[in-house]
């Protein structure tokens, strides 16, 4: 068989080629199936993916080497061999910048889906990462050509800087919402305040803005770049509930004991009916800020499950607690003018 295909050079070659090629895909068959039983051993998802990416892009691989392999046991003159191999070479480069680009954006995917990242708003993210490696790519197989790529480096540097100026803004709100995701200081679905007291539910967070969706349910979109440099007060943080306050005044001639009591008993009756408050951590009453012109200020202090609750709560418990205190016959103070009139003589 060796000696009839000797006969005849090119398709000795391609024989080559075609057991090069197949002995290559039973022994890629083979490492694929080991390393995907190693892979199901591990915790990581990493190597699964890696797995994953690899199956097309070497099936492409080993037609090159199979080629490469060919060349050697063939009668081709060496300057068309020479050709050859740029030409496999050349394919083998492009299909491993494909390749890396793609195993990139993957890893960086399931790393954001590892820490409960939003992935819908970060497609320019990825798309500049496989830019990068595009063009690193192209540089490689330039260079490999023979093409002198110092002038290119020199354009794309110019060009670069001259992008980078146009987008300066828009490169930073990308950054800052990259930190943001990160720095996992601020999520969808906390409510914060920023320094002008804008206040809200974040809804999204994309690679320009956040936005913010307030009480009265208008849309606030920031720059990322601004919100990363604002004051922010997140009242999801640390804790997942929020305290909230009332001011009570009641008259200097109040037993003290009893209208704590009276209040207290109220509150935890409210409790016992809506769970709207929390009971832990437990309502504080607390005589704060204390001493003022005309009356006692105590201050109440509960716990909601989130801030838009906070409102209801105040509300019902002032009506609870004034219509106690009248039942009780503890006084409110309010504020009262005594004019007294004196009468001159004649």
């Amino acid at each position: 068989m060796i000696e009839f295909l000797a006969k005849f050079p090119y398709l000795y070659s391609l024989a080559v080629i075609g057991g090069t090629f197949l002995v290559f895909l039973v022994v890629r068959h083979l490492a694929i199936k080991l390393l995907s039983v190693a892979s199901g051993k591990t915790q990581t998802k990493i190597d699964d993916i890696l797995i994953q990416q690899i199956k097309l892009p070497s099936i492409l691989w080993g037609f090159v080497i199979a080629i490469h392999v060919g060349l050697e046991f063939s009668d081709i003159p060496l300057k068309y061999q020479k050709f050859l191999i740029k030409v496999v070479y050349s394919i083998l480069i492009i299909s491993f910048t494909i390749f890396l680009a793609n195993l990139l954006v993957s890893i960086i995917k399931h790393l954001f889906q590892l820490k409960k990242l939003p992935t819908t708003g970060t497609t320019l993210t990825f798309v500049i990462i496989q830019s990068i490696v595009y063009i690193t790519g192209i540089l490689l197989l330039l260079s490999y050509l023979g093409i002198p790529i110092t002038p290119l480096i020199t354009t794309l540097g110019i060009g670069g800087l001259a992008i980078g100026l146009a987008l300066k803004d828009t490169l930073a709100n990308i950054f800052s919402g990259l930190y943001i995701l990160m720095e996992k200081r601020i999520d969808i679905g906390d409510f914060i305040e920023i320094d002008d007291k804008k206040r809200g539910y974040i809804t999204d967070i994309n690679w320009r803005t956040t936005i913010i969706k307030t009480i009265s349910n208008d849309t606030i979109i920031i720059p990322n770049e601004k919100l990363a440099q604002s004051t922010v007060i997140n009242y999801a943080k640390p804790v997942d509930y929020v305290r909230t306050s009332i001011e009570i005044p009641v008259s200097y001639e109040t037993d003290t004991d009893k209208f704590e009591s009276v209040v207290m008993e109220e509150v935890k009756q409210f409790i016992s009916q809506d769970n709207s408050v929390l009971p832990e951590p437990e309502p504080v009453l607390r005589l704060e800020p204390g001493f003022s012109n005309n009356s006692l200020i105590y201050t109440l202090f509960v716990f909601c499950s989130d801030y838009n609750t906070t409102f209801y709560v105040r509300s019902e418990l002032r009506k609870r607690i004034l219509k106690r205190l009248r039942k009780e016959r503890i006084e409110i103070p309010y504020s009262k003018l005594d004019l007294y009139v004196k009468e001159l003589p004649g």
